[in-house]
């Protein structure tokens, strides 16, 4: 009996280890991939300029950034959870607690900040399309919407918000965890808080598609401490 359950307790280990099987490439896979979505829209940029919300700069581009902030909101929603998969899984003993709180944080917000994003973006196809609206009924709806910042713009502020804690908390969990390269934590952790410098605009992407890089550098990272079963 003793035997039996002693060479039957390493698989019992194995089955419940998360890094374990192709969860680890299924999870890195998504971050990777979302990660490298949101880049390329930020280096496309369908919409004329970062935080644009008049008619004139939205009507000429309607149907692009339509696109644009669909994709864009479903990829950051997929980093948003894959990150807290990933950082949750490395970070099993040293700077769990960390990476705990700090998935729920990231993870909620990062659904939140879609949600907003896309009800903007369908709002605004919506507002500047001539065939229901005038240009000048459909610029005060856009200006009505971003001027009662709490039944309009609330939900995307207060996604990103809590993204932006929540990645700073996995940070911490990861710099604690040290199963990966410290750079990585720390690149995550300046890189995130760089975005509410003031750099212009289009700075302002690159950095963010900076910060992607590094989420696609941490999903390799990922799989390779899966594999090797650290």
């Amino acid at each position: 009996m003793t035997t039996h359950a002693e060479n039957a307790a390493p698989a019992v280990t194995r089955a419940a280890n998360p890094l374990d099987g192709a969860r680890s490439t299924i999870v890195a896979g998504a971050l990777g991939l979302a990660s490298a979505t949101v880049a390329g829209v930020l280096l496309v940029r369908p919409w004329p300029e970062r935080d644009a919300f008049e008619y004139d700069q939205i009507a000429p581009s309607r149907d692009a950034i339509w696109t644009g902030v669909l994709i864009d909101g479903i990829a950051f929603a997929v980093v948003a959870l894959s990150l807290s998969l990933v950082v949750a899984a490395l970070a099993r003993t040293r700077g769990a607690a960390w990476a705990n709180v700090g998935a729920v944080v990231t993870a909620l917000g990062g659904i939140v900040f879609a949600m907003g994003a896309y009800a903007f973006g369908s709002l605004g196809w919506y507002a500047t399309d001539t065939t229901v609206l005038d240009e000048q009924a459909g610029a005060q709806l856009l200006d009505r919407v971003v001027d009662e910042v709490a039944h309009g713009m609330v939900l995307q502020m207060a996604g990103f918000l809590a993204c932006t804690v929540g990645t700073i908390l996995l940070s911490v969990a990861l710099l604690r965890s040290r199963t990966v390269s410290r750079w990585v934590p720390i690149a995550i952790l300046a890189l995130t808080l760089a975005q509410f410098t003031p750099v212009p605009g289009r700075a302002l992407d690159f950095v963010q598609i900076a910060l992607m890089g590094v989420f696609v550098l941490l999903a390799v990272m990922f799989v390779r401490v899966a594999r090797s079963g650290r």
